[in-house]
């Protein structure tokens, strides 16, 4: 049976993680990249070419290519990812879920269309994840989470159980947040924070416990 061909959108560090994992998976075959940077156009990443811009997308779905994964990180604003996200669904490609063997996922879990759930990662019973979500290397997202679409949970980033997560958030490196608090949408969480109250939207806290470091605009698109 012949593999899904699939196409990433970005060629940097990212991209590289996330064609290891689809590598390990196999029906599947990551066969080009796309990003806006033309100085990396006509190079390869892990021995895929970078064919251009998003602008080559009409052409790609004409040749049969319908399935996507997105290979753009974020550092605290997912509004980009995000776009990139929706206008390729928009053009009618289908994002696929790449989940690294060595994640522990719970029977119970539910994971969203377009995530990444890297290695050692760990999300426990009754929890949902929404679409487009990071779970990052050795993260943990403890039962009856609930995480929103487009949000990016940090390498080591710890969730207690029940929290709620809004959409387009950040988690950052090694945070961790007590069971039952929200984060509002559009929110970062910074490195190494401690949430042990509420987080509203459109907000950065850092700090042990977490507070406000600013507001943040512009969040949705």
């Amino acid at each position: 049976m012949p593999k899904v061909q699939v196409l990433g959108l970005g060629a940097g560090g990212h991209a590289k993680v996330v064609i290891e994992i689809l590598r390990l998976m196999e029906d599947v075959e990551v066969v080009a990249l796309l990003d806006s940077n033309d100085t990396l156009w006509r190079s390869h990443v892990l021995g895929v070419p970078v064919l251009g811009g998003d602008d080559l997308l009409p052409d790609l779905y004409g040749k049969g290519i319908r399935t996507f994964f997105v290979g753009v990180g974020a550092t605290g604003d997912m509004g980009p990812r995000r776009r990139l996200y929706r206008s390729t669904r928009a053009h009618g490609f289908d994002a696929i879920t790449a989940i690294h063997p060595t994640a522990v996922i719970s029977r119970t879990a539910q994971i969203g269309v377009g995530g990444t759930v890297m290695a050692g990662a760990i999300i426990n019973a009754g929890a949902q994840i929404g679409e487009d979500v990071i779970v990052n290397s050795g993260a943990l997202v403890e039962h009856d989470c609930v995480i929103g679409d487009h949000v990016h949970i940090a390498p080591g980033a710890k969730l207690a159980s029940g929290v709620l997560v809004g959409d387009g958030s950040h988690i950052g490196l090694g945070a961790a947040i007590i069971q039952g608090k929200r984060i509002g949408r559009n929110a970062v969480v910074g490195a190494g924070a401690v949430v042990v109250r509420d987080i509203p939207d459109d907000v950065v806290v850092t700090g042990v416990p977490a507070r406000v470091l600013r507001t943040r605009s512009g969040g949705d698109d």
